[in-house]
């Protein structure tokens, strides 16, 4: 009977790990259960197209095994099933990018080394970028456009104080955010630094400003911040907006739009408990006799969509047919894709297109100054402010004067060897760097 008994559990036991072996082909076949997909981004690898070539260079059979890996039955279960066992038992975000800090605080490992300082320009990029940056700002206001630079609060400058560990203890440097933001204010840029109002809100605001469980400021710290920008176009451009109001402010912990984004990215079988969020109810009004819809273009990075999806205020506020120029690339009008969607670039007159708008915010978060304004103001500033031939007479003296110094020159091949840079374009851009200098100080 023993005999019996033990070699049923055998059986028993074969035909469940043959069951285990087999469900997975069976699900991917013919799905039997839901699984939901994954968050974040992800691209599935295509079916390799099968020729002898790339069987004999052995590279049809590893895309081969990545077009059947990414389609296997159950991939989505078991990776949400690895990232909850990671995320529980050892605090880790199996999330490109994504730490979890103190008080299960989800933050944005780039954005904490930008805090830091590790991805500092240099003073003299920033002080060039910032002159260029005013020199376009006078000649657009001589023709009646306000220009504005808006500084957006990133998460991690935020919650410095909820770091991980290791990171709590690296030395802090300079940052972009700091010196950008100091050189704006000293150049006399139209600067509105909303991080600085955001640490001034921080242990005064009634609600939470940024969530948990996103990478973006809330619901609640978006109207803080619209108030706060939309105060100083007015001041600043003699523009009477239409007028708007919270009516009411519903408080919850079903989270809207991006209030979850980060969270969603990390793919658990339980999300981290968010905070109860704020989200104010906005009400725009029809402009009043003397109020106007004034024409907009805005170039900004992701922080944009708070205020054209979320919040809808430069749709209601200003001309409908608005634009938003994403990562400084020019999308369609108004509100083209969804919030975090691949801009839709398309040909445009930039010139054209600057002078033909009453205003043009610039705002880009406090950690994505590393690559300042995503090469707008480079652009504009050759468009309004172009050399003379003085000017390119004066940088190819310079890049004569460059030729002399010993040690530039073995700075120069040095760098052009190790990135694989032209050494011609390399001397260009340190002549036309130090013209800028001297014309801009």
């Amino acid at each position: 009977m023993a005999s019996l008994f033990s070699r049923f559990a055998k059986q028993f036991f074969l035909a469940v790990l043959l069951g285990l072996l087999i469900l997975p082909a069976v699900q991917a076949r013919f799905p039997l259960f839901e699984i939901g997909e994954l968050g974040g981004y992800f691209e599935r690898a295509p079916h390799p197209d099968f020729t002898w070539p790339s069987l004999l260079d052995n590279s049809y059979q590893p895309n081969l095994e990545r077009y059947v890996e990414d389609r296997i039955g159950f991939r989505e279960l078991l990776i949400r099933i690895r990232n909850q066992a990671a995320y529980s038992l050892l605090r880790v975000s199996k999330a490109n990018k994504v730490l979890v800090g103190d008080d299960e605080v989800l933050l944005d490992e780039t954005a904490i080394r930008a805090y830091l300082g590790q991805n500092f320009r240099g003073e003299n990029v920033i002080r060039t970028d910032v002159a260029k940056f005013k020199a376009v700002q006078d000649s657009l206001a001589r023709r009646g456009v306000l220009l504005i630079f808006a500084i957006a609060p990133d998460k991690a400058n935020f919650y410095a104080d909820k770091f991980p560990t290791y990171f709590k203890h690296l030395p802090r440097g300079e940052s972009n955010y700091v010196a950008y933001a100091r050189e704006m204010k000293s150049r006399g840029v139209n600067v509105i630094d909303l991080a600085q109002a955001f640490r001034q809100w921080k242990d005064t605001a009634s609600y939470p400003l940024f969530p948990r469980g996103g990478i973006h400021w809330s619901g609640y710290g978006i109207t803080l911040a619209a108030d706060t920008l939309f105060r100083y176009i007015e001041q600043r451009g003699h523009i009477d907006l239409p007028d708007y109001s919270v009516d009411r402010v519903d408080i919850s912990d079903k989270l809207r739009d991006s209030d979850n984004d980060v969270a969603r990215a990390m793919n658990l079988l339980y999300e981290p408990t968010p905070y109860n969020m704020a989200y104010p109810n906005v009400v725009f009004q029809d402009p009043k006799p003397g109020q106007e819809k004034t024409d907009l273009l805005l170039v900004a990075d992701s922080f944009g969509w708070g205020l054209i999806g979320f919040y809808p205020y430069l749709p209601k506020l200003f001309k409908e047919d608005f634009q938003f120029w994403y990562y400084n690339q020019a999308v369609a009008k108004g509100n083209p894709t969804e919030p975090g969607g691949a801009p839709v670039d398309r040909p445009v007159d930039r010139k054209t297109e600057m002078l033909n708008h009453r205003v043009i915010i610039v705002m880009y978060t406090q950690h994505n100054l590393g690559g300042f304004d995503g090469g707008f103001t480079a652009e504009a500033y050759n468009l309004l402010c172009p050399y003379s031939a003085a000017d390119s007479s004066r940088i190819q003296a310079i890049k004569q004067e460059l030729k002399q110094s010993v040690i530039i020159q073995d700075q120069l091949w040095e760098k052009a060897n190790t990135t694989n840079q032209s050494y011609d374009q390399l001397l260009h851009e340190m002549a036309v760097s130090q013209f800028e200098l001297s014309k801009l100080q």
